[in-house]
């Protein structure tokens, strides 16, 4: 195997230098809703070549993003290895995000839309946004579709393992997002993260990331933008007045939520493990330490801020500011402490 030399060396560099706004420079109110309404529509997803295959010689995503790059495992791997991973890696999130943007996004925003249909302004942003999320599930599962034929020319989902109480809790509060309104936290925190997906896979040097991944994350970012700044309307609307006691049910369910399940979805990663190991037999022995490795995930600093950080999630952070029951988020996100 590789001695991983240099897979660490300049690590922080790579995970710290991104253009990514400073929470301090952000504006105290988002952007009025028409100004978002007049904003074009991305024309990016026209561009996307489908039927040429997929470059197996690529990335899929910047390696920052993959769990195991936090871990000392990685700089055992081979090159080869660590591309079959970061590959494998990609595929997972692709399924993560559509499931995400169906199972939960379109449903709460669906809901929002009937039950505020008399004010047309918010209605219009929803229903866009609403769409956006369709076309984007679309684009990653045809991504996936792409990447592995055999694996998702039937299913869309292959990689992924969510428990099946957490999927139903998740549909039971998407479906009532004004009575519920920790989905709309759960859609700011998860909006900013791909955000900043996005902008460290395309902050990879030329060549480095598979074409039509750099499309799509192209095309993603720029309406995410938009999404971030139309979840912050719907927090101060459907939020800010809310009882003090729904409000503590919100933060004790984002918390649960963050950290049960999108923190470290360990379910889908141990089967990314696994995978690995079926396609590198040289690699099993080394797959239970893997798998250890990567649950220490949950105390490790480096980790947590790439996942969830004044510097990756700065809207999401200088909101729950706001608020006193999000205190205590900080014992779940090692990269949250109040100001």
């Amino acid at each position: 195997m590789g001695d991983g030399r240099g897979a660490r060396g300049g690590r922080e560099l790579a995970i710290h230098n991104l253009q990514t706004p400073i929470e301090d420079d952000l504006p105290r109110k988002p952007i009025a809703l028409e100004r978002l309404a007049a904003q074009k529509d991305s024309t990016v997803y026209d561009t996307i070549d489908w039927s040429t295959p997929i470059d197996r010689s690529r990335w899929f995503v910047c390696e920052t993003q993959t769990p195991l790059y936090y871990t000392s495992c990685y700089g055992e791997l081979t090159p080869d290895q660590r591309l079959r991973y970061n590959q494998l890696t990609g595929m997972l999130s692709n399924e993560l995000i559509a499931m995400l943007e169906t199972e939960l996004l379109t449903a709460a925003l669906g809901a929002i839309e009937s039950d505020h249909g008399h004010d047309p302004e918010l209605a219009a942003a929803v229903r866009r946004f609403r769409d956006d999320e369709r076309r984007h599930a679309d684009m990653w599962r045809r991504l996936n579709l792409l990447s592995e034929p055999a694996w998702y020319t039937s299913r869309d989902r292959y990689l992924a393992r969510i428990p099946s109480p957490a999927i139903a809790l998740a549909r039971a509060l998407a479906s009532r997002p004004a009575t519920f309104p920790v989905v709309l936290w759960i859609q700011l925190a998860q909006e900013e993260r791909s955000i900043d997906m996005s902008r460290r896979s395309l902050a990879l040097p030329p060549g480095r990331l598979e074409s039509r991944y750099r499309v799509a994350h192209q095309a993603h970012v720029q309406d995410e933008v938009r999404h971030v700044q139309v979840d912050w309307h719907l927090i101060a609307r459907f939020y800010d007045r809310r009882s003090k006691a729904t409000r503590v049910m919100t933060a004790r369910l984002f918390r649960f939520l963050l950290g049960s399940v999108l923190l470290m979805p360990v379910y889908s990663t141990t089967r990314v493990i696994k995978a690995l190991g079926e396609e590198f037999s040289d690699l099993q022995p080394l797959v239970p330490r893997m798998l250890r490795e990567l649950r220490t995930l949950q105390i490790d600093d480096r980790y947590h801020e790439m996942m969830y950080s004044r510097r990756t999630t700065p809207i999401t952070f200088a909101l729950l500011d706001r608020f006193d029951e999000f205190r205590d988020v900080g014992k779940t996100l090692r990269g949250y402490q109040p100001r």
